[in-house]
């Protein structure tokens, strides 16, 4: 067992006593400021980043992973690999290495090389292998070309032909026609059978520009029982303003990807999946981190066409539990263009020409056609529910 600093670049944040295979036993928080989740100075937050901080059990691959750098957790992957990321300067230096400073060790210069820093025992810390945590379920890497990190998603093989991988792209290809530029674009990687197998997206975060979620600016005070969704949105609104965002930028930023995951049918805009870009020597928030993580949308997870009376009882894992329920968040109706949103025939198409069969983009097509229909009643308030569907709407 080890005392590890947990460091924010060279900023001391925790002393950690982790064990070899990855559990922290105990620790001290040093400057609750800089602690990963912000807006707490309590040490067993920096527990629960840590734990979350690793490659989630039941990921496809990670037994290879493991087996490649000679791990039998990924908590003890997260530990060797000195839990170093692409998205933030967060990282947990060895107490005996306390000379280390972040520009020997960073991934965004010296990723993929082989530094090899060695614990008391004389095992090796790899230091520098970009995916010990890389988070989600979805089987992903980090690959560097041309001097530049990208990050490649496989697709889930419950769900056939890479759709998930096709929606990202369809979610940029809204966010182009609507003139937004703060979308990450995603393309694809096709596999001899024709399917998309990855979907490839640049990395937005830099040594200067850190991704802190959604869930991370409020303290993770989402997942409490009684919680309240409009009352979380003001109280992250505020917290972005006080970091020194416009707070109409923010409210026009929520508002434009509520509705998109709206018309999109995205199922997993949770805390997590969106937030901040922020200077991590000042502390200041630079801007949103771009739309990004839309694979779960366009009815992937669904073999039928949805009709309007499903579509209003849709539950998914967002901001709110039930999705027309998104649409009470947002201010600004006319934030996303209607008449420049794709048509059915154009959907149709366009999910052809990336492989998917006709019966299956037919499919896709109606059901997003049911909900462009749904969006229009929004936009022209006409009240949406379930009751007003079956006409029973007194």
């Amino acid at each position: 067992m080890d005392t590890f600093i947990l460091r924010q670049k060279d900023h001391n944040v925790a002393l950690l006593l982790i064990d070899k295979d990855g559990e922290i036993h105990s620790g001290k928080l040093l400057d609750g400021v800089r602690a990963p989740l912000c807006s707490t100075d309590d040490i067993r937050s920096v527990y629960k980043w840590w734990k979350d901080r690793a490659i989630p059990e039941g990921r496809e691959r990670l037994s290879e992973l493991l087996k490649q750098f000679g791990c039998i957790s990924p908590k003890e992957l997260l530990l060797k690999n000195l839990g170093l990321s692409l998205t933030d300067t967060y990282w947990i230096c060895p107490e005996y290495y306390g000379e280390l400073e972040f520009k020997d060790v960073n991934l965004f210069e010296h990723g993929g090389d082989s530094l090899g820093f060695h614990d008391a025992e004389g095992r090796i810390h790899y230091g520098t292998s970009p995916n010990a945590a890389v988070g989600g379920s979805l089987d992903k890497e980090a690959v560097k070309k041309d001097g530049n990190w990208y990050l490649e998603k496989r697709f889930n093989s419950k769900y056939p032909d890479g759709q998930q991988n096709i929606n990202e792209v369809f979610a940029s290809r809204i966010s182009e026609l609507q003139g937004w530029r703060e979308f990450v674009p995603y393309s694809t990687k096709v596999s001899e059978r024709g399917v998309c197998e990855k979907a490839v997206c640049k990395y937005f975060t830099s040594i200067n520009a850190e991704l802190i979620s959604a869930y991370d600016i409020t303290g993770g005070s989402g997942l409490r029982k009684d919680y309240n969704t409009e009352e979380e949105l003001e109280r992250f609104v505020g917290r972005c303003v006080s970091g020194g965002l416009d707070e109409e930028y923010v409210r026009h930023f929520l508002d434009y990807m509520i509705a998109l995951d709206y018309i999109t049918t995205n199922s997993d805009r949770h805390w997590r999946n969106f937030g901040l870009l922020r200077d991590p020597e000042s502390l200041k928030y630079i801007s949103f981190a771009p739309i990004f993580d839309n694979g779960n949308s366009m009815f992937f997870d669904s073999p039928y066409v949805m009709k309007r009376t499903a579509l209003v009882r849709l539950k998914n894992t967002g901001l709110a539990e039930w999705e027309i329920d998104r649409l009470k968040l947002i201010k600004d109706k006319n934030v996303i263009k209607y008449d420049l949103l794709p048509s059915p025939e154009e959907v149709k198409s366009f999910y052809m020409e990336y492989g998917l069969n006709e019966y299956r983009a037919d499919q896709i097509s109606e059901s997003y056609n049911n909900k462009l229909q749904l969006f229009s009643d929004f936009q022209h308030g006409v009240r949406i529910s379930f009751a007003h569907e079956m006409g029973d709407d007194l």
